[in-house]
């Protein structure tokens, strides 16, 4: 299992199918671990989400999200492009 390729695409899916509506990292990185898409660092996600961004498939929006595993801290969401 290659985790970034597999990652990347799992992304990809997920931004793709949420049809233009914002979604929080943290709902596509819990997604991917129930699909057994995991790192041993969860912070490995940060690098495939900038991936995805700079390839032009996700990009920021507007929308404010409150972090599960961030102490409800507030972030912008992303959304598919």
């Amino acid at each position: 299992m290659n985790f970034e390729k597999d990652a990347l695409g799992f992304l990809i899916r997920f931004a793709q199918l949420s049809h233009g509506k914002p979604f929080c990292s943290e709902d596509v990185t819990l997604s991917a671990i129930d699909r057994g898409i995991a790192p041993p660092d969860l912070r490995h996600w940060g690098k495939i989400f900038n991936q995805a961004a700079k390839d032009g498939y996700i990009r920021r929006s507007n929308t404010v999200h409150s972090r599960s595993m961030g102490h409800s801290t507030k972030t912008l969401g992303w959304v598919s492009t």
